[in-house]
């Protein structure tokens, strides 16, 4: 900073230096008219400048002119300055080429109109005379008035360079006390705090980096919260299947109770629910780091729902549920795992078949749209409030009507579904079905 305003500063000083300089020269250009006039004179008396070529004849044509009785000079008497002005004195013709005067030292500028003064003799310009710049300024009082100005651009400079540091200093306090904040809100996030949020001020770059440090801090707070409800919800899950177990071997070992050939079927159904519950887990768990196998091919998904369908059939019959299939095209073909698009929609044929009451109906549909193959799986009542029908897919939630673990599972079965289909590139949502209870909705990309 303080280099940049010492380099301006000069920068301004020497463009003074040269502007007061032409200043000066123009003076002495206007000094010097009356003494054209003269030189127009004797040219026209003799029609050439040859005698005035010699310098001896120069020096006293000069000394004999209007010009020795008001010298160019700033302050010296002729006597002192006249020699150093007449090494300043030029005469060029019409194309600028010198006649009379020393060309060293002649600058490109001092040929234009600007600096040179015609001669005229008879009204016909004949040549122009020309005072070169003067590089050495001793007038006193000249100099005094520069030595001021240079005071004045240091003081200037003094100031300039100190407002700067004070609004550089109050520039980096405001950057640096939201870069604080949201330092120490990292730090403590890093340590566990979830729950930090920082002042969010303004609409700058600070304040939607604030803005988003509480987001992330929100969002890794929903996600402990979910992962310490997930914990919950798996030690329940596994606890009361345990419990049962555990209360009926105690009875069997304390002779409470026999060991009755339907004692022994329940304690089995309670190791078979354990098991559902441990695989489900172990899928989930798969699904969601990514690493469950998938086989990709075509796969043909009319008769693959259909084969499914005819498998069902007979189980939803047991409870007078009417399971049919239809489909509005002979074929579909998506790009697919078999055995995975097969786990889907039987999750979702067992999904229906625990929650839909006796002598209710499950339809199976599957159509074309666009560049999708879309299957629909309704039943009829029971119905799911609306607001519930996002968090179907959900992790162990399970609406009101399916608490009943002699009914329903673990709430696992769509979530697994919810990952097949994301890893088919596909779109998996519920909503309220006409026949009374829920849709499920699959889009599939077609090949």
């Amino acid at each position: 900073m303080l280099l940049l305003l010492s380099l301006v500063i000069l920068a301004v000083h020497f463009n003074f230096k040269q502007g007061l300089t032409a200043y000066l020269q123009k003076l002495e250009l206007q000094k010097l008219e009356p003494f054209t006039f003269e030189l127009g004179d004797f040219y026209h008396q003799e029609n050439s400048w040859q005698k005035l070529q010699n310098s001896p004849q120069w020096f006293s044509f000069v000394a004999l002119s209007s010009l020795a009785k008001n010298p160019t000079s700033q302050t010296k008497p002729i006597n002192d300055s006249l020699w150093i002005d007449i090494e300043r004195l030029v005469i060029v013709d019409n194309e600028n080429r010198v006649i009379i005067g020393i060309l060293e030292e002649l600058q490109p500028f001092d040929f234009s109109d600007e600096f040179k003064l015609p001669i005229k003799a008879q009204n016909t310009i004949v040549g122009s005379l020309i005072i070169k710049q003067n590089p050495l300024i001793t007038d006193l009082l000249l100099l005094n008035f520069m030595e001021s100005q240079l005071k004045g651009y240091l003081w200037i400079m003094g100031l300039a360079l100190a407002l700067s540091l004070l609004l550089a200093f109050v520039m980096v306090r405001q950057i640096l006390s939201p870069l604080k904040k949201i330092t120490d809100g990292m730090h403590l996030l890093a340590t566990g705090e979830l729950k930090i949020q920082i002042p969010e001020k303004g609409h700058d770059e600070l304040a939607m980096l604030a803005k988003d440090f509480n987001f992330l801090s929100r969002a890794l707070a929903q996600i402990e919260q979910a992962r310490q409800q997930w914990l919950a919800d798996i030690s329940h899950e596994l606890r009361t299947p345990l419990a049962i177990l555990r209360g009926e071997i105690e009875a069997l070992v304390d002779g409470v109770r026999l060991p009755t050939h339907e004692r022994m079927q329940s304690l089995e159904q309670e190791i078979l629910s354990l098991t559902r519950l441990v695989d489900d887990l172990y899928q989930l768990s798969l699904s969601d780091l990514g690493v469950l196998d998938y086989q990709f091919n075509s796969v043909e998904l009319v008769s693959h729902c259909k084969i499914l369908v005819v498998a069902f059939q007979p189980r939803f019959a047991n409870r007078a549920i009417q399971l049919t299939f239809e489909s509005e095209c002979e074929n579909t073909i998506v790009n697919g795992d078999a055995m995975r698009l097969a786990q889907l929609i039987s999750n979702l044929l067992e999904n229906s078949y625990r929650y839909t009451d006796n002598n209710g109906i499950c339809r199976v549909r599957l159509f074309e749209e666009k560049n999708y193959s879309v299957i629909y799986i309704e039943d009829s009542a029971p119905n799911v409030a609306k607001e519930e029908l996002p968090l179907l897919f959900e992790r162990f939630h399970r609406t009101d009507k399916s608490r009943q673990r002699q009914t329903g599972g673990a709430g696992l079965g769509l979530a697994i579904c919810l990952n097949i289909v994301k890893a088919h590139n596909g779109v998996i949502f519920a909503e309220n079905s006409a026949l009374g209870g829920v849709r499920i909705v699959i889009e599939l990309p077609k090949v």
